[in-house]
């Protein structure tokens, strides 16, 4: 797996971490009373953004993890079956 390709889950978990504290404190703003002005709808929308963009992270990553062999199968021409001697 290539360097990139490692760093993809975490980038995509920090991103959907930090896009769901943002979403939260929309929310918890709004609760309180706050109109949803600038602030809060910057917060709201930065925040679905970076949980969209989590999301394209976390796929991209299981996509390229899916297509590279396990570090523990080795790779067989016989199918896997032990050969009969």
């Amino acid at each position: 797996m290539t360097r990139s390709a490692r760093l993809l889950p975490g980038a995509g978990f920090l991103l959907a971490l930090v896009g769901l504290v943002l979403l939260v404190l929309a929310v918890v703003r709004t609760l309180q009373g706050d109109a949803l002005g600038t602030i809060g709808g910057v917060l709201l929308w930065v925040g679905v953004g970076l949980i969209a963009v989590a999301i394209v992270l976390l796929t991209m990553a299981s996509l390229l993890a899916a297509d590279e062999p396990a570090a523990d199968q080795p790779a067989s021409a016989g199918g896997g079956q032990p050969a009969d001697g």
